[in-house]
């Protein structure tokens, strides 16, 4: 009965029920009314935060090799893989970094369960509220594996045409920095504890990075591959590169400002995140395979932001504050994207009204995301803030 169904229709069931599923189930863990006190949230210990958060990072970096490898297999080959094929080798690589962060999450969430059942609390719902941001990581994780189906569907239903704004690749980048904002909260709330906490510093740094590598992939790499551009991706307006290259760049710089207690935060995570780039582009061309082109260079908006030194902030009015971030980052991106964006390493060139509209909307886009920063900053420091 379900194979009758057109493929469209069977892509829409495979992926709304899994995000009906997690919903649902987030909703009952977090919202519902249950009985007795979650009592006081401790810090995970500095070790499980410090451990599962390595263990995620290496997840997301798998995440990254096996989302460059794809696109290079897609353009190498000119095919889509759906039904079947669709478990080729790139992709096996994609979905068994959804398994290995997933069973890091159950591997930790003894630590919260035992001594919660030892307390006398019996109710799931309890238990995801003593420790939220493991709870987060199980249910992104699982939901990262239920999505396999519906996102096959997609591929058989779109072919070569299917877009990285499609919607089971939005969902699971959502996903997955969910998994990644979580495991820098635990990171954060266990930094306290930590006698020298530098290394908890540098791990907040590169998970920060990792997950602006995938949310970058699926918002922007389409523009940055070699060939020829599909339809739905040539039909975007022309700014719509570097606004949503730069919209990106600018919210995970602006919550490292807000995170890591380092005055190069944002620099740092924006080094970092060419460099994981560039590492592996570079192991993609030794293998024979197709790398594309090096991202629109932001470091420079990173590295006017961290100039700002911290006593700004408490001398200045709050209007100030909201603007000079998104302003200065716009103009060190502009700085880095113009001569890529402008010369014949883009193509088609921008002309000077495309960069106007781009730049001017990357700095209203930046002051209506700089809120958003500061509050999900607050929200992963938690009762440490």
């Amino acid at each position: 009965m379900f194979a009758a169904l057109p493929v469209f229709w069977q892509a829409a069931l495979f992926t709304g029920g899994a995000v009906i599923l997690v919903g649902s189930s987030t909703w009952w863990l977090f919202v519902s009314r249950a009985r007795g006190a979650v009592g006081e949230s401790r810090p995970p210990s500095p070790r499980l935060a410090i451990g599962l958060g390595a263990l995620l990072g290496v997840s997301a970096l798998q995440l990254v090799i096996g989302g460059l490898w794809d696109a290079s297999q897609h353009i190498t080959t000119g095919e889509i893989p759906g039904g079947s094929d669709f478990l080729w080798p790139s992709h096996i690589v994609i979905y068994s970094s959804f398994l290995l962060s997933l069973i890091g999450a159950l591997g930790a969430l003894p630590a919260v369960i035992v001594p919660a059942w030892r307390s006398g609390l019996r109710d799931p719902r309890l238990w995801a509220r003593r420790s939220p941001h493991l709870a987060a990581v199980a249910l992104a994780s699982l939901y990262q594996l239920m999505a396999i189906p519906g996102d096959a569907l997609w591929h058989e239903l779109f072919g070569i045409d299917l877009t990285a704004w499609s919607p089971p690749h939005l969902s699971l980048a959502i996903m997955s920095a969910v998994v990644l904002l979580s495991a820098a909260a635990l990171i954060v709330r266990a930094r306290p504890a930590l006698a020298r906490p530098v290394a908890a510093d540098a791990l907040l740094v590169i998970l920060l990075a990792l997950m602006l590598n995938v949310v970058y992939m699926v918002g922007v790499l389409e523009w940055e591959l070699p060939g020829e551009r599909s339809p739905l991706v040539a039909a975007r307006p022309l700014w719509a590169y570097p606004l949503a290259a730069g919209a990106l760049g600018f919210l995970v710089l602006k919550l490292a400002r807000e995170i890591v207690p380092r005055r190069w935060a944002a620099t740092a995570v924006a080094a970092v995140f060419f460099a994981v780039r560039a590492s592996v582009s570079m192991a993609l061309e030794l293998t024979g395979n197709i790398a594309p082109a090096l991202p629109l260079f932001f470091l420079i908006g990173a590295i006017l932001l961290d100039l700002l030194p911290w006593e700004f902030w408490a001398s200045r009015a709050s209007v100030a504050r909201q603007a000079l971030e998104p302003f200065l980052y716009s103009v060190g991106f502009a700085a880095g994207a113009v001569p890529v964006l402008a010369g014949g390493s883009f193509a088609p060139a921008l002309g000077a009204a495309d960069l106007i509209t781009a730049f001017g909307l990357t700095f209203a886009l930046g002051l209506a995301l700089s809120p958003l920063a500061r509050w999900l900053g607050h929200r992963l420091r938690g009762r440490s803030a």
